[in-house]
């Protein structure tokens, strides 16, 4: 897709210095937009389910997570001045421009935690020049949070930060408070480095849980020893997973929700640099920033004003959470927390390294993941699971069969219409040809470095469950269906992208694949990218159909206009069996359709003589 050529595109991204200079070519552009005494900054003018003011408060907070640590490692920003003013007025009741009390639930609570780190990491920006009334009209605005009713999840974080800013600052703070509440987060920990916030495993690992434990670590670490050896021992875990999601490239596998925050997906490493825990190597962990920010300044995920977008890989509301404000997507500024450091530090010394890995495939076994990983691209098996709360597009972000770092995924635009449900990665049933249901709540799971396993239920009377299994370049899937009645089937690969960057269109080359079975295959080829189904089903009365299928513009996070293989057929009432491989490339190559033998009784898939064990 075309860009609008602004400087970032061509910043090397390679020094401390080329990284103060993305994140002042990234803010800049807001000076012109503060609003309201300059207590927020108005950039659009979608909605969310908090109040227009709350919307520019938001986005007036989120500049901190970049410049607040620019300002720590002595750098300096344009609109700072403009900037701290806000500061002033938002915290002051007897200002027209207060940003109002923080109430139960509030959005506010989450910008508090902008402001406690900006306090923490930059006092002599932030604190120390207030006047003495201004600093107790900021503390007591603040410390309100405390009697605050907040979300059980991640947001409990917002609240300990707000305390220890205040602990540090002299001001008063509830250490009981802060105790509770760090029982509370210490008991979403579930194992091996993960965090379960909610009945989930997300990003909100990586930039919310991890990220404001390794704070806190920062400055409690000679005090809450015991708590903060542990917050240290569960980041070295989970970096040594977490690293899994990202390619070689410096493009990182989507999936869950809030992917606005695009670059926040290497917070989790600026945070462990800022801590000073070397998680992985100093070089590896400045390679995974760097190539994430150079990957990301390519993409269009700017406007013609240079201003973030609510979107992934270019500007997408289809994707968005109800949660998404215009300025939401500047919580991506928390990867900045390394500009904290100095140019001395172990981090930027180091000379940037190449992400490395030990094995084609690494299962993460407790979120259920299986990362496949190639010279061309990185995907994710999927296990499943779901979000316990009426999330937009939970079951594109959370219950597909794979992700991909190079392709992404697409989302829902409806349930009607095929070209409509984002049915790549995933088999669609419908009763009726029109309405189309997908993989959503799992349970049964079982998860092998080999094998992933998982029972979905799409209708009371119909029970899948679904294998996956890496193969090489591809995947393997079989689903048993049980069914009480007949269904029509779709089951869609990767969506790759229609028009070249420059915006120009070829003709898709569309190839059939002979199976051993009586359906077949397709692969569909452009000079950028390749992608390709067939059919391997044992089912002797089943013939799927395939087909290239163009899904509705602005469905994919990764392309505006998107083609992939799909076949489609119906299955009467009762047990059938259904199995294909899949995969792409970002080059447009021939494929190997492996000889596959799926065997229940003995609880195998044999691929080309290699036998595979179900589980």
């Amino acid at each position: 897709m075309q860009t609008f050529g602004f400087p970032i595109e061509k910043n090397p991204v390679k020094t401390r210095d080329d990284t103060i200079r993305s994140l002042i070519q990234i803010t800049d552009p807001l000076i012109k937009y503060f609003v309201s005494g300059n207590t927020g900054v108005r950039i659009g003018s979608h909605g969310t389910v908090y109040s227009p003011r709350v919307i520019e408060m938001e986005g007036w907070s989120r500049m901190l997570w970049g410049i607040a640590p620019l300002a720590a490692g002595g750098g300096h920003w344009d609109g700072t001045e403009l900037h701290f003013e806000g500061l002033k007025n938002g915290s002051n009741k007897d200002s027209p421009f207060y940003w109002g009390d923080i109430r139960d639930f509030d959005q506010r609570i989450v910008e508090l935690a902008a402001i406690a780190v900006a306090l923490l990491i930059a006092p002599q920006t932030y604190w120390e020049p207030l006047s003495a009334e201004e600093k107790k009209r900021l503390a007591q605005w603040m410390i309100r949070v405390n009697t605050c009713e907040t979300v059980k999840n991640n947001w409990i974080f917002f609240r300990v930060l707000t305390n220890l800013a205040m602990e540090r600052l002299g001001q008063p703070f509830s250490a009981e408070q802060t105790e509770k509440d760090l029982c509370f987060l210490e008991s979403l920990y579930t194992a091996d480095g993960w965090y379960k916030d909610g009945q989930q495993y997300d990003n909100y690992n990586p930039w919310a849980l991890h990220f404001y434990g390794l704070i806190y670590y920062k400055y409690k670490k000679d005090d809450d020893v015991e708590r903060c050896k542990r917050i240290k021992e569960r980041a070295v875990l989970f970096a040594r997973q977490y690293k899994a999601f990202f390619h070689s490239d410096g493009s990182t596998v989507p999936y869950g929700r809030s992917l606005t925050y695009r670059f926040a997906s290497t917070a989790f490493f600026s945070a462990c640099a800022f801590a000073g825990i070397e998680v992985l190597p100093w070089g590896e962990i400045k390679g995974l920033i760097l190539r994430n920010l150079r990957w990301w300044f390519k993409k269009p995920i700017f406007n013609a004003a240079g201003l973030l977008t609510v979107g992934y890989a270019y500007e997408n509301l289809y994707m968005a959470e109800q949660y998404n404000a215009p300025g939401s997507p500047y919580w991506a500024l928390k990867a900045y927390l390394i500009l904290a450091l100095p140019e001395e530090h172990a981090f930027w010394a180091a000379e940037e390294l190449p992400l490395t890995a030990e094995h084609q495939y690494s299962l993460l076994n407790v979120p259920g993941m299986l990362f496949c990983r190639t010279e061309d691209d990185t995907v994710m098996l999927n296990a499943g699971q779901y979000p316990g709360f009426a999330l937009n597009q939970a079951a594109a972000k959370y219950s597909k069969f794979a992700y991909s770092a190079q392709f992404g995924f697409s989302v829902a635009v409806s349930g009607y219409g095929l070209e409509k449900t984002g049915c790549d990665s995933m088999l669609m049933l419908s009763k009726d040809s029109d309405y189309w249901r997908e993989r959503r709540t799992v349970h049964d799971i079982c998860c092998t470095p080999a094998c992933l396993r998982s029972q979905w239920d799409p209708w009371p009377d119909v029970q899948v469950t679904t294998y996956l299994i890496p193969c090489k370049n591809a995947h393997i899937r079989i689903h048993r269906i049980q069914s009480a009645c007949d269904l029509k089937t779709a089951e869609g690969g990767f969506a790759i992208p229609v028009f070249a960057e420059s915006g120009d269109s070829v003709p898709v080359i569309r190839g059939t694949l002979d199976t051993a079975c009586k359906g077949g295959g397709i692969i569909v080829k452009l000079p950028w990218a390749s992608a390709f189904i067939a059919d391997i089903g044992m089912d002797g009365t089943v013939c799927r159909t395939a087909c290239d299928f163009y899904p509705e513009p602005n469905s994919s996070l990764m392309f505006n206009y998107t083609v992939l293989p799909l076949l489609t057929g119906d299955i009467r009432a009762g047990q059938t069996v259904l199995a294909c491989i899949t995969g792409a490339s970002v080059s447009s190559r021939d494929v190997h359709i492996p000889k596959i033998d799926i065997d229940f009784e003995k609880r195998t898939c044999v691929i080309d003589g290699e036998t595979v064990t179900l589980c």
